[in-house]
């Protein structure tokens, strides 16, 4: 599809992780891109920083969780590497997050972000697909740069990567019953490793590598320690299409 010139990849069919393992290369998962946000509570509120990641749509278009954006001030993303703070450096201008999302309901926790100057494709920098309907899997990859340590939150700058069980919505209310819908879970209920956590937020969730089906948006430990919850990107199939080609074509 095509978006104020610029192609998005329809399917066909329409921090650190805890535990896991160091990507190889950069062109394992050249789809990846990280941010790095200002953000500030009000005006006499005093800025701090954060950090999610995010996936490329399009050569200036950015899918991430909506929660990434809460009062930022200021995003910054980084491409084509595994370090991230060595990738190249791009600009955001705009951001749009769903109306619908509040932290209050931990729904609708989807967002996009328009990059001020296009990405240039290549080996280490590539968009990753958007399909309605995904190849049916029970396992998805994670990738992210979030806390390695889930008690001082250590993170460190190099890409890992974890495979996920996938669990039904069904099946996830009955350990997470605040799975709001347009929701899937992955994950172990009583695993101590492989997971998501700080600063993976906004990070994709992959089957087949490349074809995006959730974005990490929380996890509740004293329920579940390893078990998160993942935005359904198919579920919001449609708004991803109409608000990216809005904001790609917004002044």
């Amino acid at each position: 599809m095509i978006i104020c010139g610029l192609k998005l990849v329809i399917g066909k069919q329409e921090g650190f992780i805890v535990g896991g393992d160091y990507v190889d290369s950069v062109k394992d998962f050249p789809h990846v891109a990280a941010l790095s946000t200002i953000y500030s509570e009000g005006e006499d509120e005093e800025r701090g920083e954060d950090f999610c990641g995010s996936s490329i749509l399009s050569q200036n278009i950015l899918l991430t969780a909506a929660h990434c954006l809460d009062n930022v001030v200021k995003v910054t993303a980084f491409v084509g590497s595994l370090d991230w703070k060595r990738g190249k450096l791009h600009r955001i201008d705009r951001y749009q997050q769903h109306k619908q999302w509040g932290i209050n309901t931990i729904g609708n926790d989807i967002g996009l972000v328009r990059l001020k100057k296009p990405l240039s494709f290549g080996k280490t920098v590539k968009r990753v697909i958007l399909m309605k309907k995904p190849p049916k899997a029970k396992t998805a990859e994670l990738t992210g740069w979030g806390a390695t340590d889930v008690v001082d939150r250590n993170q460190y700058n190099l890409l890992k990567h974890t495979k996920l069980r996938l669990w039904t919505l069904e099946e996830c209310r009955k350990v997470l019953t605040m799975a709001p819908n347009g929701t899937i879970c992955g994950g172990e209920k009583k695993a101590k490793k492989n997971f998501a956590y700080y600063g993976d937020s906004g990070s994709g969730l992959l089957v087949n590598k490349n074809i995006i089906i959730g974005i990490v948006s929380f996890g509740n430990q004293a329920a579940a320690r390893s078990l998160g919850v993942y935005t359904d990107v198919s579920y919001f199939y449609d708004w991803i299409l109409v608000q990216s080609r809005r904001l790609a074509c917004s002044p």
